[in-house]
């Protein structure tokens, strides 16, 4: 693992050379909380520069916006580097939380909010949002901030690199839902995990 410095462009470069550190999941599976392990920030983590954003999406118009931390040795007032992004194009808005279908130019107020304390758990609003599947919302989620003692125990050591293999993105529809598996692309070496969504609701990375 390393701390990810990279970007869009580094991605690019994983997917086009198909690493060996790259991996996926297809989903499927269910586990209740109790039976997850999330995965935490490090105590080391800087403060997010903001635990929540707004904005609004219009179906026929892009988005790309993220939660981001700074840069070390920088503050909120300069550089930064993602931790949640969250990509549309014009096409992905569907329908409303009560099936209304999204039309052109309509749009809809998307909340990002970190509700994880130390875990990495997020909540995408208005749950119920539905995107369309051959436009689905792109989340990419960047866990270096985790450190790479990553179950915890205080040392690093073999039992971590087994940790990271089995992480995986995990959706909570409601706070009364067991969560169930996303499927995932995962690039090791990036500290990235990404998924297409065709709702919204509850994310965490956990194994």
């Amino acid at each position: 693992m390393r701390y990810l410095n990279g970007g869009i462009a580094g991605v690019a470069l994983v997917l086009a050379l198909a690493c060996s550190d790259s991996t996926s999941s297809d989903g499927g599976g269910t586990k209740p909380p109790s039976q997850l392990n999330f995965l935490t920030l490090a105590p080391t983590a800087p403060d997010l520069c903001e635990t929540s954003i707004s904005f609004w999406a219009f179906r026929g118009v892009g988005v790309d916006t993220a939660l981001q931390f700074p840069e070390p040795g920088d503050d909120c007032l300069g550089s930064r580097e993602d931790f949640l992004r969250l990509k549309l194009d014009q096409a992905s808005l569907k329908a409303y939380p009560d099936g209304t279908p999204i039309q052109f130019g309509d749009s809809v107020l998307i909340t990002m909010s970190w509700v994880g304390n130390d875990s990495i758990l997020f909540h995408l609003e208005p749950t119920g949002l539905l995107f369309d599947p051959a436009h689905p919302a792109e989340l990419k989620i960047d866990y270096g901030e985790a450190g790479d003692d990553l179950d915890g125990d205080g040392d690093i050591d073999a039992d971590d690199d087994s940790v990271e293999r089995r992480l995986d993105i995990w959706r909570q529809p409601t706070l009364a839902d067991d969560y169930q598996k996303v499927g995932i692309a995962k690039f090791e070496d990036l500290d990235e995990i990404e998924a297409d969504l065709n709702g919204f609701s509850r994310y965490a990375i956990a194994y």
